[in-house]
């Protein structure tokens, strides 16, 4: 090699090296500006609470604030386009979970990101059971009554959800799969508007959220006949699991998360796995979400991926076999 060959490989090497220790410096300092933490859900509800208390400690950790911004609407669909097309800097960030981040992709006739590609999984924040509810007119007393109930009264049980092609009633014509009992969805807006219609009788029975149910059940307003986590819980410790229920198939914890856009540092990603884990372990924080009927659950990265995968896989074999679409 020549002497001028030779101090051009010298001199584009040390310009090679000092781009990179530039890009790992700035990573480094990250976050040197306030972070977006995009929720896709309306402001009050279990998927905001945990991202607030989330938010409040991460702000902490890293000195910067953690802005909120909710944009809920599509089932989940709004606020998760609004990350997918953020820059990948480690500055957007949003929540995820199953009913959103998951059911949606397999329900949703189209998406303007593709969910395979278009985040970065950051960290597994909670879990939370959702509760299988009847009508206090109902004349049941478990899981095994309600399925020989709706055998002997067939087209008589009508089944309230979130909404056609929701978490809510996936989950709901998977129990009719798994029973063989003959019952009939109905759609609604929200949770809330479903359990009143349930307590008042309008509808037979429905799988709801654990945050909103629980203080229907409390009061007595709707009869709580199982929880589909893999345990009691301390707050409704007299509701068996629906695997004690004799349903094991039908287990299934909601989850939220944390993800970016596709394509963020990995130094920048880890960083933040590594503080969201670090907030998680706060006993406060545990209490705080507990206190929203969720429970601390952190994974490592490669473990959230693996949850995803399966997830998609197993809802969308009971979305493929009911012919299930958002609308």
């Amino acid at each position: 090699m020549s002497y001028h060959n030779q101090r051009r490989s010298l001199m584009a090497a040390a310009a090679f090296t000092t781009l990179i220790s530039l890009g790992s410096a700035a990573q480094a300092e990250w976050p040197e500006k306030p972070i977006r933490f995009i929720v896709n859900a309306a402001a009050g509800g279990a998927a905001d609470g945990t991202a607030r208390v989330l938010a409040d400690g991460l702000s902490k950790r890293l000195g910067q604030p953690i802005v909120i911004d909710n944009k809920p609407g599509a089932s989940g669909a709004i606020g998760l386009d609004a990350v997918a097309k953020a820059a990948p800097d480690g500055y957007t960030i949003g929540n995820s979970n199953l009913a959103t981040y998951t059911v949606t992709a397999l329900t949703a006739k189209s998406l303007p990101y593709d969910p395979a590609k278009s985040f970065t999984p950051i960290a597994k924040q909670w879990t939370q059971p959702n509760l299988l509810g009847v009508s206090p007119a109902l004349p049941v007393k478990s899981v095994a009554d309600l399925v020989n109930y709706a055998k002997a009264h067939p087209g008589e049980i009508f089944y309230g959800s979130t909404g056609n092609g929701t978490a809510l009633h996936v989950l709901g014509a998977l129990f009719a799969n798994l029973s063989g009992a003959q019952i009939t969805h109905v759609p609604y807006k929200s949770a809330p508007a479903a359990e009143l219609d349930l307590a008042a009788g309008q509808i037979q029975m429905m799988f709801s959220n654990f945050t909103s149910m629980e203080p229907q059940v409390k009061a007595g307003r709707i009869n709580a006949l199982a929880i589909t986590g893999p345990n009691r819980s301390p707050l409704l410790p007299n509701v068996p699991t629906i695997r004690e229920a004799g349903y094991p198939d039908l287990e299934m914890e909601t989850w939220g998360g944390v993800v970016g856009p596709a394509n963020m540092p990995q130094a920048i990603v880890e960083k933040l796995h590594r503080e969201i884990n670090a907030v998680l372990a706060d006993p406060e924080v545990i209490k705080k979400h507990e206190r929203l009927g969720a429970k601390v659950a952190p994974a490592s990265i490669a473990e959230y991926r693996q949850m995803l995968n399966a997830d998609s896989v197993r809802w969308g074999e009971v979305v493929k076999r009911n012919n299930i679409t958002l609308n």
